[in-house]
């Protein structure tokens, strides 16, 4: 990060060369020079710099002991932030973005929002899948679609309701214009050989020159899914009280308090390391708590899908790893179940190990399908997944008519299919906390929470710097009842 302000620290070693050579000896021209370097210094931002440096790292998820690491032992996800701090100091006029929230938890996501929101000045350019990102930073969409580029105003959320209102629009004018010149070649038809050679013979005319409107495409290559329960299992699925993980000497979390019920759809957030992979380790079985106690239900059937898509035989070409699931298929049904998951043709005879973290995605997506589990369990399931894709998945999980967790920083997803967050608080050794609702209502609840804390303090605040006085003092602001907390819920 340093290196970014290698132009200031440079000043700053002359200034302390020339300092020294002050102390020594007494001349006005030292002085003058000092002076001229200082002014240049504090004309680029003068000292500034560890402070923005500490403030953008720490944004970015960094602790402070994470400062003095060498990159060379960072992990991937960790050099991508990295690089992504680097460029935020070095403020360029042009940022050019890849899929910058992949390697990002929410709190660093809500923070890159705010810095590109309110404190960068330049222009951004972002690929990314991330539409609750994209409806908070952009303000024009760009559609490549075809091999042309489309150009849409506003945010990812008016650009598909733009782009619904046109595949409208452009169905009725191609079934209005279809219409007539089914009409105009029925007329021809019938009368280019008769008495009105003559009006046919120009309708024909007309109709060559006629600009046809574009029949809408239609994309067929999406995902087709339908997860569904071998058997229902009970009510009661999850019971967690005052449980607590350590490994060794180091805690994990502590103090776990809740419960899960059938269909519940547990959304699951906090910072990375705080422990979310380790309890679903600890729902399958595969770590037992150290502390409390944890009640699973006993006719519980699990799918479990790993953010680092492990479960899948990377020496397997695609149809083995799912014909080993379903020996007693023929091949031909085999690759008609893998259509479903965008893999026809020879693509079903590539070898896993040299698939994208896309594809890989879908063969996991598709063993998943196949377990018929009346519990899943999802990590991250959106990550490798484009934007039809995961469209797709949420209106599977959406229909799926079991229990539902789901650790995702995918704030869109958790919006549309969570009745429950359970929310790590970032701290090793924390605990977490149950928020009936989903993201949205979550954030307007630490809003509401936030207001109540200051108007509170406002009040502390008055109440301190005036005397006593006999006249009331202004009520407690009530907290506003959530319509859509009534309305909404099921």
């Amino acid at each position: 990060m340093l290196k970014v302000f290698e132009k200031r620290r440079a000043l700053e070693d002359k200034m302390l060369l020339l300092a020294e050579e002050m102390e020594t000896q007494e001349a006005p021209h030292l002085l003058a020079e000092y002076a001229q370097i200082q002014e240049q210094h504090e004309r680029l931002g003068g000292y500034d710099y560890e402070h923005q440096i500490n403030r953008i790292l720490s944004g970015l998820g960094f602790a402070e002991l994470d400062f003095n690491f060498p990159i060379r032992v960072l992990s991937g996800g960790q050099k991508s932030r990295a690089t992504l701090a680097k460029l935020l100091l070095e403020k360029p006029d042009l940022l050019l973005f890849d899929e910058p929230t992949n390697h990002l938890d929410i709190k660093g996501i809500e923070w890159l929002e705010n810095y590109l929101n309110i404190e960068y000045n330049g222009a951004v350019l972002v690929v990314s899948h991330d539409r609750y990102f994209l409806d908070k930073v952009v303000r024009k969409v760009w559609e490549l679609e075809a091999h042309k580029i489309k150009i849409y105003r506003g945010n990812y959320s008016k650009y598909v309701e733009t782009k619904n209102v046109e595949k409208l629009v452009g169905e009725r004018a191609f079934k209005k214009q279809q219409a007539f010149v089914e009409h105009e070649e029925e007329f021809i038809r019938l009368n280019i050989a008769g008495q009105r050679t003559r009006e046919a013979q120009g309708r024909r005319k007309k109709l060559a020159r006629l600009e046809r409107v574009e029949k809408p495409k239609h994309d067929a290559r999406t995902l087709k899914l339908n997860f569904t329960p071998e058997t229902r299992g009970g009510n009661d699925i999850l019971r967690c009280k005052n449980v607590g993980k350590a490994f060794g000497e180091k805690a994990i979390f502590k103090d776990l308090n809740f419960e899960v019920y059938h269909r519940d759809v547990v959304g699951i957030i906090g910072a990375n390391g705080t422990g979310k992979t380790t309890l679903f380790r600890m729902i399958l079985g595969e770590e037992s708590a150290t502390e409390g106690d944890m009640w699973v239900g006993p006719t519980l059937k699990f799918g479990y899908y790993t953010q680092e898509l492990e479960g899948l035989n990377l020496n397997n070409e695609i149809i083995d790893e799912i014909w080993e699931l379903r020996p007693q298929q023929t091949q031909g049904e085999i690759r008609s179940f893998l259509g479903k998951f965008l893999f026809s043709g020879d693509d079903v005879f590539k070898q896993i190990g040299n698939l994208s973290g896309g594809e890989q995605s879908r063969v996991l997506l598709a063993k998943l399908l196949l377990a018929n589990a009346n519990v899943l369990l999802l990590d991250e399931p959106t990550n490798h997944l484009d934007i039809p894709a995961r469209e797709a998945l949420e209106a599977a999980l959406a229909e799926y008519p079991a229990t539902l967790f789901i650790i995702s920083h995918d704030r869109y997803l958790l919006n549309s299919l969570a009745t429950k967050l359970l929310i790590f608080d970032g701290m090793p050794g924390g605990t977490a906390t149950l928020f009936e609702g989903n993201y949205a209502e979550y954030i307007a609840q630490q809003q509401e929470n936030e207001e109540d804390k200051q108007h509170e303090n406002e009040q502390e605040s008055q109440q301190s710097q005036t005397p006593p006085q006999k006249s009331k003092s202004k009520p407690k602001r009530k907290r506003k009842i959530k319509a859509q907390r009534l309305v909404g819920s099921n």
